[in-house]
């Protein structure tokens, strides 16, 4: 195994993959590449703000995947008539409720709350959490952390990051409005480096997404409203990375397959412990690819 301690992680955007991703950091940590006791900083938009804060909460694995496997998330992703006719007023299907259910029941495992600010979430961890967010109206990337908004609630600042345009209502607050970070920088590891030093990025573990391929969806008169909406976004959001794409060339970074997701797939993927069960062990099989190509080939060479 590599002997490089891992103390800061990157974890981009990436809807339902955040699954996956969780997959590989735990089968990663379970193999000893990294350890949770080691990482100062963990940096992550919209989905990778969600995982940050469910693996700097420090919870045994085997109770992370009982909670993303076995929990009732058709429950909370709930998409009908209704939800249509309030995304009209509100600017988007879902709301901060969102968040609160996904983050809530662990926060309060660890005597947190929804009130819980940043500065406190860090008190708490001893972890530095740096969550990015856009804020449309000026067009410019925001980075929430104890050290730029600590009075931020935990809840609000993962709610901008992961309010992606038109599925959920963006937040607006002093004039600003806030959606998914991902619309400017879907994996900020630039953040990161610029932060801890060039020289210290042996010490990061990235994982970002592979390019959409832009051949496998396409709008055609098939496609219906939400169809057209996803593409449309998803190459919004491909742009964004191509033109904010990272300089730096670090020693661990993973690749995630790029599978554009519309509203069905998120709320298919809510509802059915399999599929979540198979993008788990999606990460877990992407672990052991990285540790063959990667990590064995590095110990052959040195030995």
């Amino acid at each position: 195994m590599d002997s490089t301690t891992i103390e800061h992680i990157v974890i981009a955007g990436g809807g339902a993959s955040g699954v996956c991703i969780y997959g590989f950091l735990r089968e990663s940590h379970n193999a000893g590449f990294w350890n949770i006791n080691n990482i100062k900083t963990i940096y992550g938009t919209s989905v990778g703000a969600i995982i940050a804060i469910f693996i700097a909460l420090k919870y045994p694995w085997d109770d992370l995947d009982e909670y993303i496997l076995k929990r009732p998330w058709q429950n909370v992703f709930k998409f009908d008539i209704k939800s249509l006719l309030y995304a009209y007023d509100n600017r988007g299907i879902f709301d901060r409720k969102i968040i609160e259910e996904l983050l809530v029941p662990l926060l309060k495992g660890k005597d947190l709350d929804t009130t819980t600010t940043l500065l406190e979430f860090y008190q708490k961890t001893n972890i530095e959490i740096h969550i990015t967010s856009t804020e449309l109206n000026e067009y410019e990337l925001i980075d929430f952390s104890h050290k730029t908004h600590p009075e931020w609630s935990v809840i609000d600042a993962v709610y901008c990051s992961a309010s992606l345009p038109l599925l959920f209502s963006p937040v607006l607050k002093d004039g600003k409005c806030y959606v998914d970070g991902g619309t400017i920088m879907n994996y900020p590891l630039s953040l990161c480096i610029n932060s801890i030093g060039e020289e210290n990025m042996d010490s990061v573990l990235g994982i970002n997404m592979a390019k959409l391929d832009k051949s496998i969806n396409q709008v055609t008169g098939e496609s219906n409203l939400f169809h057209h909406i996803s593409i449309l976004l998803n190459r919004m959001y491909d742009r964004a990375s191509c033109e904010h794409m990272p300089t730096y060339t670090i020693k661990h970074e993973v690749i995630i397959d790029n599978v554009m997701a519309t509203i069905y797939d998120i709320i298919s993927a809510s509802s059915s412990y399999e599929q979540r069960l198979a993008l788990i062990i999606s990460g877990v099989e992407l672990w052991e690819k990285y540790r063959r190509e990667h990590l064995e080939t590095t110990e052959l060479l040195s030995s």
